[in-house]
C-alpha cells in the first residue's frame, strides 16, 4: 500500500490516495486506490511476455474474469418480475424506474376514467377545425416518445366515416421476454395501473409490434399482457385478490424501423395488398370508397403509381392542411377536409387513413390525450409510424422530469412544408415541462444506423457503437463540478471501495463503490468509471466504462482495460451527473 499523503484542492476537503501495485495494470480511485503497468507481465509458452493481446470488446478473456456483455444491460437478466438495472441508450445509461408504488401529482391511474388513460374504440370526425389553444400530455416512457405514446389506434371505417377496430374479439396474450438485438430500441415503462381480477386494462405503447422484455409488480403481483388485432395493448392479473392499485415498471423494445420509415422503391401501389397478411387491409364501404375515389382524382393518385412517390404525395398534401373553418357548404367531412386542407392533427390523420386504405395501403388512425397520427405497413418493412403535424398553440408534457427524448435512428423521409416543420410534434413553439437540454436532445437525429440497415432479412450494414465504449468526458479532463449544477439539489456522496489489485490492458478490472445522499444509498444512478496517470490530479483521464447504482447505491463495474495505456501507475476515479433532484459527485 502507498503512504496516505495529503492531496488538497481549492474548495475541496483533502483527498486521501490509496495504491495497489502488482503485475500488470494496478489500478485506484480518489478515494483513491491506484494500479500501475510493470514490465513483468505473463509468461506465455514458457517465456515472459511484456504485453498482452488485448482482445475486441465483448470477448471472453483470461479464465476467472468477466467479460464484457454484447447486450446493452445491467444488473439482473430481465424476465417476469425482475428488471435489469439499466440499459445503454445513445451515450447514456437509463436506469431502471426508481418510483414508489403510489402515484405522483402528474400521473393518472390506468384502469380508471380520466385524462390520459382513456382507449377511444370508434371516432368520428367533427367540425371544430381551429387551432387547439393548449394540448396536455403525459408520458409514461423513458426515452420519451412525446408526442406520439400509443393509447388507441383504429383501423376501420363504417359508411357513416366512423373509425373502429374490426375484430377479434379476443385478445392475443404476449409472452414476456427476449433478447434486445440491434435493430430494435429499449425503452422503460413507468405507470400505476388500477386491476381486478381477470379484467384487461389499456396500456400505452411505443410501436405496434412493442415485445415485453421484463416487467415488475409493486406490490408483487403477476401480470398478463395482450393486444387485440390493431395492436392495442392491455394488462391483467388472474390472481385472486388481486384488485386494487399498482405501480408497474416494465422495459420494452420496438423496431426502428417504425419510427425511421424506409419505403420500398421497387413497387407499385396495386402490389402492397397482395403482399399483406390477410385481413390487415380493410375493406371500405362502397360510399366511402367512391368518397376516395374523387379525392384521389383530386390529388393525382392512383394505385398504378410507385409505392414511394404516391405516399410522398399522400405526406405532401396532409401535412399542408392549415386550422381555420370549413366552409359552410360542408356536405362530406372527408371530402371537405380533403379539398379545403382544413383541420388540426385528428382531421389530418382520419382524412389520411381513410384515403390510403381506399388506395390499397393498410393504414391506421392512432391517438392520445394530445395527438393524433396514422401508421402505414409496408412490404418488407412492416408498420411505420407517419405524422403529419398538428395545430396547437402550446404544449404542457407531464412527468417527464429527468427522461431523455427519443429521437429516430434517420431523417423522417417524406416532404415537410415549412408549416409542418414549426409545430410541436418537432418540439416547436411553445412546450412546457421540458426543458432546453431536452428539447435539444429531441431534436437530435441518432444516425449511428441508417434506416435502411433495419429491412428484415438483412444484417445492419454497421453495428451500432456501445455506448459504455464511448469517451463522454470533456477533452481528456474528469468532470467539473460546477457551482450551477449543485443548486437546490440534494449533495450526494461517492466512493470507491474497491478496484482489483492486478489487471492487464484488454482484460477486465473489477471497480466497486457507493453512492449516498444524506447518509442513505441512492439508486438508480449512472457512474461513469475513469483511470487518470496516478499523482495529475485527474489530467489525462480515460473514460472506460459505465454503470448504475442499485439500490442501495453501491454498484460494480467489470471495466475493460484500454489496450493504448502506457506503462504506468493510474488513478481510478467514479463520478455521476446527478439528475434534477440530486447533485453531481466525483469520487471522494
Amino acid at each position: 500500500m502507498k503512504a496516505e499523503r495529503p492531496a488538497r484542492r481549492t474548495g475541496q476537503r483533502t483527498r486521501r490516495r490509496r495504491s495497489l501495485r502488482g503485475l500488470g495494470l494496478v489500478l485506484g480511485s480518489v478515494s483513491a486506490l491506484t494500479v500501475a503497468f510493470t514490465a513483468a507481465a505473463q509468461v506465455i509458452g514458457g517465456r515472459p511476455v511484456l504485453h498482452l493481446d488485448v482482445p475486441p470488446p465483448g470477448e471472453a478473456t483470461e479464465v476467472g474474469t468477466q467479460p464484457r456483455s454484447p447486450q446493452p444491460l445491467f444488473g439482473p437478466d430481465p424476465g417476469e418480475g425482475q428488471n435489469p438495472s439499466a440499459f445503454a441508450y445513445r451515450n447514456k445509461i437509463l436506469p431502471a424506474p426508481q418510483t414508489g408504488p403510489e402515484p405522483t401529482e402528474a400521473e393518472p391511474v390506468h384502469g380508471r376514467d380520466g385524462f390520459a388513460v382513456d382507449r377511444i374504440t370508434e371516432s368520428k370526425p367533427d367540425g371544430i377545425t381551429n387551432a387547439d389553444d393548449t394540448l396536455q400530455y403525459v408520458e409514461v416512457f423513458n426515452p420519451a416518445v412525446l408526442p406520439f405514446k400509443r393509447m388507441s389506434a383504429l383501423d376501420s371505417v363504417r359508411a357513416d366515416y366512423t373509425l373502429f377496430t374490426a375484430g377479434p374479439d379476443t385478445l392475443q396474450d404476449l409472452p414476456v421476454g427476449g433478447a434486445p438485438s440491434p435493430d430494435r430500441d429499449l425503452f422503460w415503462g413507468d405507470l400505476v395501473v388500477e386491476l381486478s381480477p381477470g379484467q384487461d386494462v389499456a396500456l400505452p405503447s411505443v410501436a405496434p409490434d412493442m415485445r415485453i422484455i421484463s416487467y415488475e409488480v409493486e406490490p408483487r403481483t403477476t401480470v398478463k399482457f395482450s393486444k387485440d388485432g390493431a395492436d392495442n395493448y392491455f394488462v391483467r392479473s388472474d390472481e385472486t385478490g388481486s384488485g386494487g392499485t399498482y405501480r408497474l415498471r416494465f422495459m420494452v423494445d420496438a423496431p426502428a424501423t417504425y419510427f425511421a420509415p424506409s419505403v420500398p422503391s421497387n413497387l407499385r401501389v396495386d402490389q402492397v395488398a397482395g403482399l399483406a397478411p390477410a385481413g390487415l387491409l380493410k375493406p371500405l364501404p362502397d360510399k366511402v370508397q367512391s368518397a376516395v375515389a374523387k379525392a384521389l382524382q383530386r390529388l393525382n393518385i392512383d394505385s398504378s403509381m410507385p409505392l414511394r412517390r404516391a405516399l410522398n404525395g399522400l405526406v405532401h398534401h396532409f401535412r399542408e392542411f392549415e386550422a381555420g373553418v370549413l366552409s359552410k357548404n360542408a356536405k362530406d367531412i372527408y371530402l371537405d377536409l380533403v379539398f379545403e386542407q382544413v383541420g388540426v392533427c385528428r382531421h389530418r390523420a382520419f382524412a389520411f387513413m381513410v384515403t390510403a386504405n381506399g388506395l390499397g395501403i393498410p393504414t391506421r388512425y392512432v391517438t392520445n390525450e394530445a395527438h393524433a397520427w396514422v401508421e402505414v405497413w409496408l412490404p418488407d418493412v412492416n408498420w411505420v409510424r407517419i405524422d403529419l403535424g398538428g395545430a396547437a398553440l402550446r404544449m404542457v408534457v407531464d412527468n417527464a422530469q429527468d427522461k431523455s427524448v427519443y429521437q429516430p435512428r434517420s431523417e423522417d423521409p417524406f416532404v415537410k412544408p415549412p408549416g409542418y416543420e414549426n409545430n410541436y410534434t418537432q418540439l416547436e413553439g411553445e412546450i412546457a415541462g421540458l426543458s432546453d437540454e431536452q428539447i435539444a436532445e429531441g431534436r437530435e437525429i441518432a444516425s449511428a444506423l441508417d434506416s435502411s440497415a433495419f429491412q428484415p432479412g438483412r444484417a445492419p450494414t454497421q453495428a451500432p457503437q456501445d455506448p459504455r465504449n464511448l469517451v463522454i468526458g470533456p477533452g481528456t479532463e474528469l468532470p467539473q463540478l460546477a457551482a450551477e449544477a449543485m443548486e437546490n439539489k440534494r449533495r450526494t456522496r461517492l466512493t470507491v471501495d474497491y478496484v482489483d489489485a492486478n489487471a492487464f490492458r484488454g482484460e477486465t478490472m473489477t471497480v466497486r463503490g457507493r453512492l449516498v445522499s444524506e447518509g442513505k444509498g441512492l439508486g438508480g444512478q449512472r457512474i461513469d468509471i475513469y483511470l487518470a496517470p496516478d499523482g495529475r490530479s485527474g489530467n489525462e483521464a480515460h473514460f472506460v466504462d459505465r454503470t448504475v447504482t442499485e439500490p442501495s447505491g453501491e454498484f460494480t463495474v467489470f471495466a475493460q482495460v484500454p489496450g493504448q495505456l502506457d506503462l504506468q501507475g493510474y488513478e481510478v476515479f467514479a463520478s455521476t451527473p446527478g439528475d434534477s433532484r440530486f447533485a453531481p459527485a466525483l469520487s471522494d
